[in-house]
């Protein structure tokens, strides 16, 4: 089935897990600490995907300005905080797992590149018991440059040991989609997740609606490539 495709990239948060209420749960109790109101999780939602110091700048500039706090300390704290919640309520979204095994058995490439910090994206997955499943993970912090950056999907892609120009990208979000284009990859985005912006404008190659049609989505790729 791989013939021409050899490695599958997902984004991490909004893509593969459904993070939000713990993230939403470390920003509000950061927030708390600094008398700033708690922000609901749908609006939570709609901050993801930039890491967390835009996260936690979302939710201050709500109702305080931003200039009288410190960002890297409050980011040091929201890390401390997430890091001890972030297994608590993160769950894979339907029919992930079964998807990616069909993908292995067909000798498939999976990758993992996200903009959340390396450490806790492997303690996410190792802690949902997934880790064997894929063959390289980078974060945020990897390299000097991240999502959208295009260097970040490319040389998640070279971990896998596979050629740049026979991958998938597969997101949720405008970085996603631009960093595949901007690396002239196909990409996949799914409508499920935490874009801030409805997923038609985002003018990926395809929508995946649930991870059953996956393999579906993989095969017309293959199609307009052969």
């Amino acid at each position: 089935m791989n013939k021409d495709i050899s490695t599958i990239v997902f984004d991490l948060d909004g893509t593969l897990i459904n993070s939000a209420p713990d993230l939403c749960y470390a920003l509000n109790t950061t927030l708390k600490e600094i008398n700033i109101p708690e922000v609901p999780l749908k609006e939570v939602m709609g901050y993801l995907g930039d890491g967390a110091i835009e996260l936690i700048k979302r939710g201050i500039s709500k109702t305080n300005s931003i200039e009288n706090f410190n960002t890297e300390d409050l980011r040091i704290r929201f890390l401390e905080i997430y890091n001890e919640c972030l297994l608590d309520k993160t769950t894979f979204y339907p029919h992930v797992i079964d998807s990616i095994k069909t993908l292995k058995k067909n000798n498939f490439s999976i990758a993992i590149c996200t903009n959340k910090p390396e450490k806790m994206a492997k303690t996410i997955i190792n802690g949902l018991g997934a880790n064997k499943l894929f063959d390289a993970i980078t974060g945020g912090d990897t390299y000097k440059y991240r999502k959208p950056d295009p260097r970040h999907l490319i040389n998640t892609i070279l971990k896998t040991g596979n050629s740049v120009n026979k991958a998938i990208m597969i997101g949720d979000s405008k970085n996603d989609i631009d960093c595949a284009k901007k690396a002239n990859i196909k990409n996949i985005v799914v409508n499920f997740g935490y874009s801030k912006i409805p997923v038609k404008k985002l003018q990926a190659d395809h929508i995946l609606h649930d991870y059953l049609d996956l393999i579906d989505k993989i095969k017309e790729i293959k199609k307009t490539q052969s």
